[in-house]
């Protein structure tokens, strides 16, 4: 006989237990923007030299503002960074991430199909790497988490790929290495 129960009290994501990125993970989104920011003010100030009519149209106040949205980017990122959290549980990974809208990402590990770690020239002098996983049906990763440390990226590959075996690896025992 079929029978479909009312549930009365749902579980909490916000219980949850997040362990922070690697502290190195800072460094490495503030590379990246500094990698983007850095040309695009050599260009600008190139062009205005060169470029009378565009010096002229462009003051000096406005240029003072790129160093202000540089500081306030590197502000953003340091405090974004710091909220980012992930969570490795019995039958999901959670990730937490978020300064101004707050996202939590539960992906089951059973509907994981397969995981990738890629790890940049930037990550791999930092001790990084990003970890994606990807669920049944779709193209891209359901799940990217970069700022983890290469270590990390490989236990919690491992765990994911040894789900659902008899033998496989608890959380406890992943902790404990």
């Amino acid at each position: 006989m079929f029978s479909n129960q009312q549930i009365d009290t749902l579980p909490r994501h916000h219980t949850i237990k997040f362990q922070p990125l690697a502290d190195n993970a800072i460094w490495h989104v503030q590379i990246n923007w500094l990698l983007f920011y850095i040309p695009l003010m050599t260009v600008i100030v190139a062009v205005r030299y060169f470029n009378q009519p565009f010096a002229d149209a462009v003051s000096a106040p406005w240029l003072l503002l790129l160093p202000v949205l540089v500081v306030l980017s590197m502000l953003y990122n340091f405090y974004s960074v710091r909220v980012k959290g992930i969570a490795l549980r019995e039958h999901d990974i959670a990730y937490k991430r978020g300064l101004i809208w707050q996202q939590v990402t539960l992906l089951p590990i059973s509907r994981v199909q397969h995981t990738e770690i890629h790890r940049g020239p930037i990550e791999r002098k930092l001790g990084l790497a990003t970890l994606r996983l990807y669920s049944a049906g779709g193209m891209s990763a359901d799940l990217h988490i970069s700022g983890l440390t290469d270590k990390q990226c490989n236990d919690i590959r491992q765990f994911v790929q040894s789900y659902g075996y008899d033998n496989h690896a608890t959380v406890d025992e992943l902790a404990d290495e």
